[in-house]
C-alpha cells in the first residue's frame, strides 16, 4: 500500500521516489530491485521510504495509480485547450483516441521500464481496475444490459486498447498517432467482424 500526502510538498517527493523506482527499472527488472538501492538512488532514509510506502510492491502501485490519474489530466487539458477566441471543436471519437495514443507515447520511459521487468501484463490490469472504478461512467457509454454485462464489455474495451497500445510500443511507434486512433476508432465503432452472416454464422 502507499499513504495518501496531505501537502503538495509530501506529494511531490512521493512522486519523486516513484520516479526513482522507475529509473531503476529501465535499468535491471522490478524482482531485482530492493528499498535500499530506492533509498540509496533517491538519497533517502529507509525509515523516510516508509512514511510514503509499505514497501516496494506500495511504491509501485502508487507509481500505477499517479499515472493513470496523469492520463486523465493529460486528456482533460486536450479537452480544454481552446483558446477565448476559438469555438471548441465537435469532439470525435479518433480525437478522442489521438489524446489517448499521444499520452502514451511521451510515458516510452515508462513502457521500456515495464516492459524490461515483464510487467505489461499487470500495467493492463491496473489500467483496465482504474477505468472500471474511477475514470468512467459505464453506463454513460453502455446502456443496455445489466451492470455486470456493462463491466466485461468494457473490460474487453479496455483490455482491447491498452494491448493495441504495446503492440505499437513495442513496434517503435510505427504508426503515427492519427494512424493507430483511426484503427482504434474503427474497432470501436464497427462491428469486429462484420461478414460472419456470410460465413453461416448468426450474431
Amino acid at each position: 500500500m502507499y499513504k495518501l500526502c496531505k501537502t503538495e510538498e509530501s506529494s511531490k517527493r512521493q512522486r519523486e521516489i516513484e520516479g526513482v523506482l522507475l529509473r531503476l527499472m529501465t535499468l535491471k527488472g522490478y524482482d531485482d530491485i530492493t528499498v535500499s538501492e530506492i533509498c540509496e538512488a533517491a538519497s533517502l532514509p529507509r525509515k523516510s521510504f516508509y512514511r510514503y510506502f509499505d514497501g516496494k510492491e506500495g511504491a509501485m502501485q502508487s507509481l500505477l495509480y499517479h499515472t493513470m490519474t496523469d492520463f486523465q489530466t493529460f486528456s482533460d487539458v486536450m479537452n480544454n485547450n481552446t483558446s477565448d477566441n476559438k469555438k471548441k471543436e465537435t469532439r470525435t471519437l479518433q480525437g478522442e483516441f489521438e489524446g489517448f495514443f499521444a499520452f502514451w507515447k511521451s510515458k516510452k520511459d515508462f513502457l521500456d521500464a515495464f516492459d524490461k521487468s515483464k510487467l505489461i501484463g499487470l500495467l493492463v490490469e491496473n489500467a483496465t481496475g482504474y477505468a472500471m472504478s474511477e475514470f468512467v461512467n459505464i453506463q454513460k457509454f453502455l446502456t443496455e444490459g445489466n451492470e455486470r454485462e456493462r463491466q466485461q464489455v468494457f473490460q474487453f474495451t479496455i483490455c482491447g486498447l491498452m494491448t493495441l497500445t504495446i503492440d505499437w510500443y513495442r513496434s517503435g511507434f510505427a504508426e503515427t498517432v492519427p494512424t493507430i486512433a483511426r484503427t482504434a476508432a474503427r474497432l470501436i465503432s464497427k462491428p469486429l467482424f462484420p461478414d460472419l452472416d456470410k460465413m453461416g454464422i448468426q450474431t
